[in-house]
């Protein structure tokens, strides 16, 4: 119909589900808060605050001025402000975090730059003293 042939038409492909993953672009800017259900990734500026439910990756062009909370962060690029963490916090070696954290586990790898307070969260620790 209409001078295509029956095989001209190429199925449409489907955009891979991850897992509930939002983006924030390198190109683009934030000033307010910034709220995900689920995994996100910030490559571009944000100022404000943040929180994830899942795990939060700031990429090597993020900069960010604000407090984050998530489950686990990944740090690569620049963050000034307070950082909440469930358990993992990981700082690349292009991270530069100015700030205090709070976190059940950190791991900070060589060339990293952290200028703040680290606290321990004992709240998820089993305490059996019987």
């Amino acid at each position: 119909m209409f001078g295509r042939k029956e095989n001209d038409v190429k199925p449409v492909t489907k955009t891979p589900n991850n897992s509930n993953l939002t983006y924030l672009a390198e190109e683009s800017e934030i000033k307010g808060s910034f709220i995900a259900a689920g995994n996100a990734r910030i490559d571009g500026k944000l100022e404000g605050s943040v929180h994830v439910t899942g795990s939060l990756v700031i990429g090597p062009t993020a900069v960010l001025k604000a407090d984050i909370e998530a489950q686990n962060i990944s740090i690569a690029g620049e963050v000034r402000g307070n950082v909440k963490v469930n358990e993992l916090l990981e700082l690349s070696p292009s991270a530069r975090l100015y700030g205090d954290i709070h976190t059940k586990e950190l791991k900070i790898e060589q060339g990293a730059l952290f200028v703040g307070k680290s606290t321990y969260d004992e709240s998820n620790e089993s305490v059996n003293n019987k």
